[in-house]
């Protein structure tokens, strides 16, 4: 068993790693920028704890748990077919505003609509859809369980690399007009694409739910959006791997080798360290895309692909 606050740490670097992967697939490959991540992953955790505490099931665990996860998934990637198809047709910057503004206006819903999220004040009731011990033992069983969740998306994005699909992906993201002019359906693939992303920030959402366990506002901050985005573009954003890369070498290096290893003030825990960090992220950003904009990992490597493909 791991200490509790290495699992904490552990948990943050997975569950960002999660996210990033999805954001490689809207902007590695179709040159989506989501900056509104925290949204649909906000409009996930809190769809799941509204309905997990304020109805009344008439079944127990573990089917409480899933039906509230798959509602919440659905909820979030119907969400990402709306916003898909209101910026489907924008320009970088209008993307960035539009997704911007709807993690504001799912941050705003969570803390004005106190009755069913417990607005600013938060919300309790929610649990493990196990029990193996101490709180301690089901926390480090929920990491293994989302760990397997972000390894099977993982496993997804390195399928969807090695796909027509995926290719098609990739021709939309380079030349989308090139691709419709081959009779590609650009515009169709990437509200699908926005969806299926969607959704997967939401159901990531719903199980961070479960770990934390009580719902504040603040957990759906910008900060997810900035570490998931840092953590792509250091990596490599067209790299299936980039994501797991970059997020090791921001929020694993700085949520535990920083926080929980090196010899810090006990004051600077409260306020500092989280303006430390976002700072950092920040500052780590500007830099990748000043001198490295391609990444640690740089390019797509398709020439190895390509000669699978074709029997070469």
């Amino acid at each position: 068993m791991l200490d509790a606050f290495l699992t904490s740490g552990l948990y943050g670097v997975v569950l960002v790693t999660g996210l990033a992967l999805l954001l490689h697939l809207q902007l590695g490959l179709v040159r989506i920028a989501n900056f509104g991540v925290a949204g649909f992953f906000g409009l996930g955790m809190y769809v799941f704890g509204v309905l997990y505490v304020q109805v009344d099931w008439p079944f127990g665990e573990p089917w409480q748990f899933f039906v509230c996860a798959i509602a919440a998934t659905i909820a979030s990637g119907l969400a990402g077919i709306l916003v898909g198809w209101l910026i489907a047709d924008l320009d970088t910057d209008g993307v960035l505003v539009s997704t911007l503004g709807f993690a504001t206006v799912v941050a705003i819903l969570a803390t004005t609509q106190a009755d069913l999220t417990g607005g600013a004040e938060g919300l309790g009731g929610l649990s493990f859809p196990f029990d193996i011990g101490k709180t301690k033992e089901n926390e480090f069983l929920w990491l293994l369980i989302t760990a397997a969740v972000v390894v099977a998306i993982l496993a997804y994005v390195w399928q969807v690399h090695r796909t027509p699909y995926g290719r098609l992906l990739i021709g939309i993201g380079g030349n989308e007009p090139l691709a419709r002019s081959l009779g590609k359906a650009s515009y169709r693939t990437k509200i699908w694409l926005f969806c299926v992303a969607s959704a997967g920030m939401g159901l990531l959402g719903a199980m961070n739910a479960v770990m934390v366990r009580f719902l504040d506002p603040a957990n759906i901050g910008i900060d997810i959006t900035l570490a998931a985005m840092v953590g792509l573009i250091l990596g490599g954003t067209a790299r299936a791997w980039g994501a797991v890369v970059g997020v090791l070498l921001t929020v694993g290096l700085f949520d535990i080798v920083i926080q929980f290893y090196l010899p810090l003030p006990k004051d600077w825990y409260n306020q500092a360290i989280p303006v430390l960090r976002e700072a950092v992220f920040g500052l780590t950003l500007i830099v990748v895309l000043l001198f490295r904009p391609l990444g640690v990992l740089g390019d797509m490597r398709r020439d190895r692909l390509l000669r699978k493909l074709h029997g070469k």
